[in-house]
This record gives structure tokens, C-alpha cells and sequence, in this order.
């Protein structure tokens, strides 16, 4: 919307004109947004539930399931009469699945010079009028208006852009004042700091505490193993020669403890690096023999990573082979030795599994059961969900995946996604890197569907995407995701999750001088991984890509977060976050264990599935960082859910400070300072 426009123009232009269905006004006009339209605009508004539709009538109807503001009465039955150019408009969506039966409408209506008008937005926006209590008539033609400066202009555009339903919640929450649906990102973030400028791409990265002191170290993969031991006030130095690692080389990394011993071990490649604690120092002594079985892949190895597989806790190997397929190798647990070959056994090694392709593989919980699901990208995109059995089936959608790059014309160059809570922390989601844009999968009900039409800036897209991670990096209690993009002057790009299933680039809606501040946002990214280096309870970035830079992006939102006077509704929840960090310890059962956060009434408020941010050969920290807004009376429990099916749970006050640290381990749990 052209901001010069005086309220009254804008009031004006809103009656007298609407928007065609359609999404492609995708990006946010954060001048006026539904909370707008809830308090200021309309001094009506109501859910409906579609009862019936009839296109070739051009009608719809509902009945009036929540009335949030105005006098409507709810179980009220309404006739929406779609008219002249909103009839075929209004059939074309009933056909298209946009008006359906069992679907929600919201309806804003009444304003001073129009008592009558109505908006009403039905997966699409249109505009009419109460004509009657019981009948409602839309028949604006769509048009845009020409605003002031002679442009085309529609008032609506960017207001809302998701589905009816997310919508219907949104209104919810704002009539019971618990809504928060940001217009811009606000998160800053420091100058780039380049920890080192390699000779060669660093094609892995990860942000993992090596040695258990509690500070997130960083290795870096750029043909040959580099690790850098944070120190005092967060200065990493070089320790590759004293940690024994001087000959390793590989593409990717991963840590764990696979073992139970307390010493993290490494994943480089198809080999195993075991921790060694000796004559008081750390030392990684190279396994010829744990992984001997995985050798043949080496040459053709795409990624590998630590999953849990079987449900005993201990780490097992989860690998992708060009033109292989998926490769699964199981930890012996505490009888020791070798890794065995499970592949057949898992069923990975079938074609409806995706057996012989070439694609990234992201591990997460998709059903639930606490056994570690794999999404494959590969041809048409394979969801892979073990069953009672402990082997992996396909689960059917229709989601148009593609893999392939229109550049070069090769498979297996995009597609590292992530699993993580977009919608509610009650089940993981899926977001899967394309060449240039994103794929947001919706798990309704264990159903994959593709959401993506919904997520207003979610088409603000880069090039070459390789890879996507996911945490809250703005810090407001939603899981954003963050994707790099293989090209050398590639974009990477920041998301910001707004919640409702909407979207926004973050670089767009800047709320501080900056967000990114240093050139490696535009030189795109072949590895990164998440973390919180310097402890404060927001997660930074660590980034490497195609030029040799190995680059630490700390976070400074919260520095940025001085409170102000009078702040707006949405500054005030920020300003109210309480931030979260939950160290998970034990000798086994923390690769992809659960972390969840109830708050007094039993609510579950938060939640963090630990070592899912391993896309394309990276590895992040396994601890969750967890901020939360408005938390009731500060009172709550985190939960951890192991990996074998052990739970413990600490009571933490959040009220108590800014940032609480709690550490939950397998046989003692509660607070630790130490951190």
C-alpha cells in the first residue's frame, strides 16, 4: 500500500475495491494487517462454517460458528450470493477445493460510512455486502484501484495471503488477546566474523560441544578436517594438530557419542573418529574398523549422519550414495564392535523407498512413535515412515516435488530440508529446499500437504538452494528456517515463521539498522549449522561456503531488544520473551531425543527435536534453545524424551531471569550454574 495515502483515501479505496482469488500478492504490507482489521476497521467479526455450496447458483451456505465482535448471533445461518464477475470467480474456487464444505470463512463487516460493507475472505478475499440478516452478497468486480500517483494499487494486497482456516484461528486468538503476528522480523545480527579463509570450499560445518564444557565448538570440512575449541570470550583456536586430526579429511561431519563412554565421537564421511580422554587431554583417534562395511561408499558418498534407528539409544548411521540410494548402518550398542549393514533389513534398499537414487536425506519424527522417520530427496521425493516392524514404507502424497536443476540439468543439487514445528509444537512439519524457492509440507493428521500456496513470502526465493535449517532466530517463539544457496553470490536466505502458516524474508522487513551485517549472506553457502556460541540463549550461525569461508554469524537480537515506551502490541510480546536453554546429557538416547516445555496448566508450549539440522553433511548443537512468549505465571516443566523412550523432566520458574539454563540428564536433573 502507498504510504502517503491519508486514512480516509484508504477507507475509501478499501470499500470500493477488492481483490481477484488468487496469491500472488505475496509480499506483506505491514501497514495494515488482520489485527488492523480486527480493531480499527470493522465493528464485525465472525466465523463461518460452509454447510453447502452450489456453484452453478453462485451460493454458499453457513452458519455462524463464532461471533468475536459485533451482535451476530452464533448458529446463525447465512446465504453468501456470489455476483456478477465474483460468481464465476466463486465457482472456479468451489471447483478447485478453495470454497468447500467442512471449510472456514471470516467475515469483516460493518464500517462507519458503510454499516453494510462486508469482506469476506474465503481462501480468497471479496467484497459485498448484508445486504439481509440472513443473506450476504458479494459482487465487486476485483478491480484495482489507482491510487494518488497514478498507479494500481489494492488495498488488501499483503494482508493476509494463507488459508481460511489459519485465519479463523488468527482472528481467535486476537479476539482473546493472545495473538502475535509480526509485521517485521526483528532480529539483528553482528558483523560477520571470519574464523578462517580456506584454500578450498568448506562443504561441512558443525557448532557441537567436542570437549563437555558447556561452549558449542566448531568443526569445518573443506577436504581436509579442521577444529576450532572455543576458549574464553568466544575466541576459538586452531586445535586440529593437538586433537589428533591432521590427516582426516571429508565432505561432511557429524558428532555423537556412539559409545556411552561421555566422549563425543565424529562422523567424517564413511569413517569414525572415537574421542579418547588421555593423560588430561582430548584426543580423536581414527576407527578402521567401526564403519569397515562403508568403505565401498566412500568414493560416491553424499552425505552421512547420526540418526537413532532402532530405538535403543545409541547412535546408529544413516547415509545417502549417489546413484545408491539410502544406506543404514546400526550401532551394536553395548555388546560393541561394528556397525552392521541393516539397509535390506529397513527396507531402504527397495524402489518404493527410493532404492538406487541420488537426494539428500533429512531425519525427524513424523508420526510421532518416537522412531526416527527420513525424508528422501530424490525423483519424486520419498517420505519414509518406519512401522511396527521397524521398517521403513513409503507414505503416499501428491506433492510435486522437483529435484532436478533447470541449470545444469542434474539430480541431487537441492532438496536438504528439515523437520520442524511451523504450525503447532504438537507435531513436526517438513520444509524442503527447491532450486529457487521452498516447499512447505503441513503434517495434517500424518498426511503430507503441501502448504506452501499459503506462506505469503515463502516465494521470495533465492538460487541454487542447497540446504535449510531450522531455529528461532529472531528469538519470538516460532521456529523460522534459514537456507543457503550453493551459488558463490548466491542469497542466503533468512524466514521468518510469523506463525498462521505465513511467512516472511526476513532481510525485507528489517526492523533494526540491519540484520545481516557483512558480506556473507550474498556469497551463498555450501554448509551451515545452528548453535549458541556465546551462550546468551539465542541461537547464531555458522556458515561455510564455496569461496573458503568459515564464517560465525552471532546473534545480536537481543542486545537490540532495549525496551521502549508505549510499545505496540506485538513489541510488548517481545519485549516479554523468556528464553530457555536445556542441555540434554546422558550416555545414551540424545540423537534425536524430544524436548518439550508444558507450562503450568499442562499447555505444551514449546518444542525441540534435538539433531535434526544435519542437511547436506552438517551437523548442529544438541541442546535446544527455546524462547517463549508470555509464559502463564512463568511456572513450567521441560520434559526431555530420549531416544530409547527414557523421560525426565525439570521444573524451571521463568520468571526467575532473562535466560534460564537447565540441565536434564539421564540419571540427575536441575538447574545448573555451571553453564
Amino acid at each position: 500500500m502507498n504510504s502517503r495515502l491519508t486514512l480516509s483515501v484508504l477507507i475509501l479505496l478499501a470499500m470500493a475495491s477488492a481483490v481477484l482469488p488468487t496469491v500472488s500478492h505475496a509480499v506483506i504490507n505491514a501497514g495494515l494487517q488482520p489485527a488492523d482489521l480486527f480493531h480499527s476497521r470493522y465493528t464485525t467479526v465472525c466465523i463461518l462454517d460452509i454447510l453447502a455450496v452450489d456453484p452453478d447458483a453462485g451460493t454458499a451456505q453457513c452458519k455462524i460458528s463464532r461471533s468475536l465482535k459485533g451482535k451476530l448471533i452464533e448458529d446463525a445461518e447465512v446465504m453468501l450470493n456470489f455476483t456478477g464477475s465474483m460468481k464465476g470467480a466463486a465457482a472456479a474456487a468451489m471447483a478447485e477445493g478453495d470454497i468447500v464444505v467442512g471449510d472456514k470463512v471470516v467475515a469483516f463487516a460493518g464500517r462507519r460510512r458503510g454499516p453494510k460493507d462486508l469482506m469476506l475472505y474465503a481462501n480468497s478475499f471479496y467484497l459485498g455486502q448484508m445486504s439481509e440478516p440472513g443473506s450476504w452478497s458479494l459482487d465487486k468486480s476485483g478491480a484495482a484501484m489507482v491510487g494518488l500517483d497514478g498507479a494500481a494499487i489494492s488495498t488488501l494486497a499483503g494482508t493476509w495471503n494463507g488459508s481460511s482456516r489459519q485465519l479463523a484461528a488468527l482472528v481467535e486468538d486476537i479476539a482473546a488477546g493472545r495473538d502475535f503476528f509480526p509485521r517485521k522480523g526483528y532480529a539483528r545480527f553482528q558483523t560477520d566474523r571470519l574464523l578462517k579463509q580456506f584454500e578450498a570450499p568448506v562443504t561441512g560445518v558443525a557448532a557441537y560441544d567436542l570437549d563437555g564444557d558447556g561452549d558449542l565448538d566448531v568443526v569445518a570440512c573443506a577436504g581436509s578436517v579442521s577444529v576450532f575449541m572455543q576458549g574464553d570470550d568466544q575466541k576459538f583456536a586452531d586445535a586440529t594438530e593437538a586433537l589428533g586430526l591432521s590427516g582426516a579429511s571429508s565432505l561432511g561431519c557429524g558428532a555423537a557419542d556412539i559409545n556411552g563412554d561421555g566422549l563425543t565421537d565424529l562422523l567424517l564421511g564413511t569413517t569414525i573418529y572415537n574421542g579418547r580422554f588421555a593423560n588430561g587431554r582430548l584426543s580423536f583417534v581414527k576407527n578402521d574398523h567401526a564403519l569397515s562395511g562403508a568403505s565401498e561408499f566412500s568414493a560416491s558418498l553424499k552425505t552421512s549422519a547420526f540418526v537413532e534407528l532402532n530405538g535403543d539409544g545409541y547412535p546408529d548411521i544413516v547415509m545417502s550414495v549417489v546413484g545408491g540410494g539410502l544406506r543404514a548402518f546400526l550401532n551394536p550398542g553395548e555388546a560393541g564392535g561394528s556397525f552392521t549393514d541393516a539397509t535390506a533389513s529397513l527396507g531402504l534398499d527397495r524402489a518404493e523407498c527410493g532404492g538406487g537414487g541420488n537426494g539428500f536425506v533429512s531425519p525427524g519424527h513424523w508420526n510421532d512413535d518416537m522412531r526416527t522417520d527420513l525424508f528422501y530427496a530424490s525423483e519424486l521425493g520419498y517420505f519414509l515412515v518406519q512401522n511396527e516392524a521397524g521398517v521403513f514404507e513409503p507414505v503416499a502424497h501428491e506433492i510435486d516435488f522437483k529435484f532436478t536443476s533447470s541449470a545444469t540439468g542434474n539430480v541431487g543439487e537441492t532438496g536438504a530440508g528439515v523437520f520442524l514445528p511451523l504450525f503447532s509444537p504438537e507435531h513436526m512439519d517438513l520444509v524442503v529446499p527447491l532450486e529457487d524457492g521452498w516447499i512447505v509440507v503441513a503434517n495434517q493428521d500424518g498426511v503430507p500437504v503441501d502448504v506452501t500456496r499459503w506462506g505469503n513470502e515463502i516465494s521470495e526465493g533465492s538460487q541454487a538452494h542447497l540446504a535449510t535449517i531450522a531455529e528461532d532466530l529472531n528469538c519470538d517463539g516460532h521456529v523460522d528456517f534459514f537456507t543457503i544457496s550453493s551459488a558463490e553470490n548466491g542469497h542466503n536466505r533468512y524466514i521468518v515463521n510469523r506463525g498462521y502458516g505465513s511467512f516472511m524474508l526476513g532481510t525485507t522487513h528489517k526492523h533494526y539498522e540491519h540484520m545481516f551485517d557483512g558480506p556473507s549472506s550474498e556469497l551463498g553457502g555450501l554448509a551451515c549449522a545452528a548453535g549458541d556460541l556465546n551462550n546468551d540463549g539465542a541461537p547464531d550461525l555458522v556458515v561455510g561456503n564455496a569461496h573458503g569461508h568459515l564464517t560465525l554469524i552471532f546473534n545480536d537480537t537481543l542486545a537490540a531488544r532495549a525496551p521502549v515506551a508505549h510499545p505496540a502490541p506485538e513489541i510488548a510480546a517481545i519485549e516479554n520473551v523468556k528464553l530457555l536453554t536445556v542441555h540434554v546429557l546422558g550416555s545414551k538416547g540424545i540423537v534425536n531425543a524430544r524436548v518439550m516445555l508444558h507450562d503450568a496448566s499442562g499447555r505444551l508450549v514449546a518444542r525441540r527435536d534435538l539433531t535434526n539440522n544435519v542437511s547436506a553433511g552438517s551437523c548442529s548443537a544438541a541442546n535446544a534453545v527455546i524462547s517463549v512468549r508470555m509464559p502463564v505465571d512463568g511456572r513450567c516443566k521441560a520434559t526431555v524424551l530420549y531416544s530409547d523412550g527414557l523421560t525426565r523432566t525439570a521444573e524451571v520458574d521463568l520468571s526467575s531471569s532473562p535466560h534460564n539454563v537447565v540441565v536434564v540428564d539421564r540419571g540427575e536433573v536441575g538447574p545448573d550454574d555451571e553453564f
